[in-house]
This record gives C-alpha cells, sequence and structure tokens, in this order.
C-alpha cells in the first residue's frame, strides 16, 4: 500500500491536524507491513510438512499477459513490481519459466490440464475443455476445499470449461471508478478494473476464512494497459504504457495482499502468482499476442509464495512450464493428482534441491487460425530441448541458442542441419498427438453477446 500526501493550502488552519494525520498514516503503513512480514521464518526442510496440514489454503495470482522479464525480481531496472518482487524475495521464483501458448485460452487449458494444447485439444475459438478432464478445482473440491474463481477473460468463460469443479465461478460486478483511471490499450473496453476482483475475493474470504480454501483471481488490467495517476510514471509509449499497467496491477496485488494479512491468513496461504503468456513489442515484427510463440510471448513469471518466510528466497534454475504448475501444488498440499496422463511434472524435488533431469523439452503452440474458420489450421510451434529452441511451423523451421540468445535473434538453423531435423521429428510428432477424451474436443456456439465481450479484450474473432 502507498499513502501519496497532497500538500492543502488554507489561509490561518493549524497545521497540527495535518501533520498527526500523516504520522498516522505512516504508522498504519508501517503496522500493516509488520503484519505483512510477521510469517513465521522457515527453510527448505519444512516444505515438505505443508502436505501434512489441514488448514492451508491455495490462492492462484494469474495475472494475464504478464511477461517475466518486465518484473524487477526477473532483473528488469525500472521499479515496476514492489508487491511482486518482494514475494518473491521471501519465496520460491522459477527463472527459466515458460506458458504453453500466446493466447489466453490454449494457454489456460494447458494449465489446468498439465497437458500441452495438442492434446488438451484447446486450439480453436470454439474449442472447449472436455468434461472427462480432472481439473484442480475438482481435485481439491473433493479433498475438503471450497473452490472459487473469479475472472475477467471471456476466455475462461463457463461455457468454454473453465468452470468445472468451482463452487463459486463469476465476473465480479464493476465498482465505483477509480480516480484517473484510464486504458491505454486501444482495442480494449473491459468494464472495471482488479481491484473488483479484490474485492470480491475479500467478499469470499469474509464467509469462508475459516475453512479451507482454493480461489483463483485472474486479473486483466495489465492485457488492457490500464493505470492511473499514480501509476503513469515510466513514459508514454506503447511499451512505456505496459510497464505503467504492470506497476498499477502490483498495486491491486498489495490490496490483496493487506486483505490476507488483516484476516490473518498469510501464514495459511500457499500463494501462487502465474501468467497465460507474455506481449510482444516488436521484437519479431509484431506487437501484442496470439500470433505466435516467439519469446516474447511466452516468457512468463512463476513465483511461490509460502506461509513462512525463506531468508533468503529461493531461485529455481532449471526450466520450468505452466503445464508443472498444477503437479507442484497438488503435491505441496498433499493431495492426490489424477491418473490421467499429463505432460507436466511436479518441480518438488527441484525445490528441494534434486539434480535436474539432463535434457527437458518443452512446447508452447498456438494455431493461427484460432480465430478463423475451423478448417483454417496453421499450427505454430515452440519447442526447447537442451541447448536450443525450434521454432516450426509445420513447412519453415528456424533453430535459435537457447542459452546464449534467449531472445531468438539470431537463426542458426544453417549451422546445424542435423539438429533442426530431429528437433522437427520432435515437432511433428508432437503435432500428431490426440487429446486422451473418448468423446474429442467439445465445441460451443458464439452468440452475438459472447463475440462483443470477446472484442471488448481485444481479439478479432469472426463471427460463426
Amino acid at each position: 500500500m502507498v499513502f501519496t500526501l497532497h500538500p492543502v493550502t488554507r489561509q490561518r488552519a493549524p497545521l497540527w491536524p495535518y501533520i498527526l494525520a500523516a504520522v498516522g498514516m505512516v504508522a498504519v503503513y508501517v503496522a500493516f507491513n509488520a503484519r505483512v512480514d510477521a510469517r513465521p521464518v522457515g527453510e527448505l526442510a519444512d516444505i515438505p510438512s505443508l502436505a501434512e496440514r489441514e488448514d492451508l489454503n491455495v490462492l492462484l495470482i494469474l495475472i494475464d499477459t504478464l511477461r517475466a522479464d518486465r518484473l524487477g525480481c526477473y532483473g528488469y531496472a525500472r521499479d515496476t513490481s514492489p508487491h511482486i518482487d518482494a514475494m518473491a524475495r521471501t519465496g520460491i521464483r522459477f527463472a527459466r519459466h515458460q506458458a504453453q501458448s500466446s493466447w489466453t485460452k490454449a494457454s489456460m487449458a494447458s494449465l489446468w490440464t498439465s497437458l500441452y494444447p495438442a492434446r488438451s485439444g484447446v486450439l480453436h475459438a470454439t474449442h472447449a475443455l472436455s468434461e472427462e478432464a480432472q481439473l484442480p478445482a475438482e481435485i481439491l473440491r473433493s479433498g475438503g476445499f471450497r473452490t472459487a474463481g473469479i475472472w475477467r477473460n471471456g476466455w475462461v468463460a463457463p461455457n468454454f470449461g473453465f468452470a468445472q469443479g468451482f463452487e463459486l465461478y463469476l465476473t465480479p460486478r464493476p465498482g465505483a471508478a477509480i480516480p484517473g483511471f484510464r486504458r491505454e490499450n486501444p482495442g480494449a473496453r473491459l468494464r472495471g478494473s482488479d481491484f473488483d476482483v479484490i474485492a470480491s475475493a475479500e467478499e469470499f474470504l469474509r464467509a469462508h476464512d475459516q475453512e479451507r480454501w482454493f480461489l483463483y483471481l485472474h486479473l486483466m488490467d495489465l492485457h488492457q494497459y490500464a493505470t492511473d495517476e499514480h501509476s503513469a510514471r515510466f513514459g508514454t509509449t506503447y511499451s512505456d504504457a505496459y510497464d505503467n499497467a504492470i506497476h498499477f496491477t502490483d498495486r491491486a496485488v498489495g490490496a490483496l495482499l493487506e486483505v490476507l494479512a488483516h484476516r490473518d491468513l498469510l501464514d495459511k496461504t500457499l500463494i501462487v502468482l502465474a501468467s497465460d503468456h507474455g506481449e510482444a513489442f516488436g521484437e519479431h515484427g509484431s506487437e501484442g499476442h496470439a500470433r505466435d510463440v516467439h519469446s516474447e510471448v511466452i516468457t512468463t513469471p512463476w513465483i511461490l509464495s509460502l506461509p513462512f518466510r525463506l531468508e533468503p528466497g529461493l531461485v529455481v534454475e532449471t526450466p520450468s512450464e505452466n503445464v508443472d504448475l498444477w503437479p507442484t501444488l497438488l503435491e505441496l498440499v498433499g493431495v492426490s493428482a489424477p491418473t490421467s496422463p499429463a505432460d507436466g511434472v511436479s518441480q518438488v524435488s527441484r525445490i528441494l534441491g534434486a539434480p535436474a533431469r539432463a535434457t527437458t523439452t518443452q512446447i508452447a503452440h498456438i494455431d493461427r487460425g484460432w480465430a478463423r474458420a475451423p478448417a483454417d489450421s496453421r499450427a505454430h510451434v515452440s519447442l526447447s530441448n537442451g541447448a536450443h529452441r525450434l521454432l516450426y511451423d509445420g513447412s519453415h523451421a528456424t533453430l535459435y541458442d537457447a542459452t546464449t540468445d534467449p531472445w531468438e535473434q539470431t537463426d542458426i538453423a544453417s549451422e546445424h542441419p542435423e539438429r533442426v531435423d530431429k528437433l522437427r521429428e520432435l515437432a511433428e510428432s508432437y503435432l500428431a498427438a490426440t487429446p486422451p477424451w473418448q468423446g474429442g474436443t467439445p465445441r460451443v456456439e458464439l452468440d452475438d453477446m459472447q463475440l462483443g465481450q470477446l472484442r471488448a479484450l481485444g481479439y478479432v474473432v469472426d463471427a460463426p
């Protein structure tokens, strides 16, 4: 929480009331931060015991469109993210993390199912998650958790299958306007702000904070580059506006942490911060996302804040992906994972210091025809294996050195033809994969209202 004091001039008015008010506000600020930091100090050896706790809650904060390299805890020079950085400083940060797509629906389907996009089956605007999928909210609910999801992105709406397992799954009612609030993304017209999500979350916690709960919050202000006068501090370019919006969203995260502190929940809650995709600023000829799977649109943060402080926090340097998120969380809280096959693996052993596997393969995938007729399928796949990353569209392949060129500026395919052939084989094998659902991938019809809601996010989606 940040308090801003504005000078007030009044003739013959005494100054002492304002001085006392300022002192009081500072005292409240200090007391709040002390309360946030009042979590006990722990160590790595305490992590396995989390699975034995019967009072441990799970909070998933999904910040839409957040690329990792724009956060201070991932090395960014600008002070965009003080609250998120504090979470990482006393928690666990995964340094080499990626999402499975640059489009929200495909990415979130992979996050919830722990399956890569070709296997989740969610590749097109009309696709939905199969009811056969056993989603984390269902698993946690059967394990005694109260479950709630509060979202503002229409791609995770209930008709696409994302409400499975949630007792409460809703979009918040827009609250009072924030002074100076504005959206710098001209294509976005989404009503309200992420502070409405925080208000709804507080209502849920007021009713259920004495029970065990799982709460999923999907924040959207960064997607539409929303900010206000306090957070508009980094300039006026499109890239600057994105940084301003990160700072604005970080304040929403801070407000949420304050709610948890006020309700004495920080030492009972495993907080997870992640994102569905990043954002491009011309690195490969385009701006935005949902067009390709270059590094800038799939390199995202993953941070765990434990019910105790690690001093110092832990950085996991081995590669990880969003498909790993739920296998990891379910192991941490001691809930049995689904028996169905998964592409993701738990990272708990990596957290505890086990040696990394010799070679890991990471996959990201978008169908470039996702917004058009289903027959217009055009896969774009990123496959990382060892020191190399292959980008492949079904005919053309480019190769990059993932160690020395993580932002994919120099194509070295001509120098390593054998490596390209091997990785292309892996990519083709992946693209030939099919979902495990017996009924196949469900399809839904998008009505005019849904199309309007999606277009309010800035997407251009063809009518069915």
